[in-house]
């Protein structure tokens, strides 16, 4: 049997209860509202001012979400989207094994594959 999961989303005012695959869900949820609730926090994370590195990365990450990301489409399997998740794995851990995570976290991201994964 399928592992099933039930979330709450509300679109335009309108509370819905999705029950769905908990690897789908995350995919059904950002195509419904375009986000999800860490993507949302993550963008919400106020630009590093150090190290120089990582303020660059970051605003390159944040330049891409808004400028490209919308043309490549809403296909992110995981929550945090990818590059939500390099920001988060590149804070968290510097810059060696963030960018090595992120890679992994890359490989991984497909059809079929999900869910929530956090560096």
């Amino acid at each position: 049997m399928t592992p099933h999961g039930t979330r709450l989303v509300t679109i335009n005012g309108v509370q819905a209860k999705l029950i769905i695959d908990e690897k789908q869900q995350v995919s059904v949820l950002r195509s419904l509202t375009g986000t999800t609730p860490t993507d949302t926090l993550v963008d919400e994370l106020p630009l590093p001012a150090k190290p120089l590195w990582l303020r660059l990365i970051v605003r390159a990450l944040k330049w891409y979400r808004t400028k490209l990301a919308s043309s490549i489409g809403l296909g992110c399997v995981y929550e945090p989207s990818c590059s939500r998740y390099a920001e988060l794995a590149l804070r968290q851990h510097g810059f060696r094994k963030g960018f090595y995570s992120t890679l992994k976290r890359l490989h991984r991201c497909r059809p079929g594959a999900g869910g929530v994964d956090l560096p």
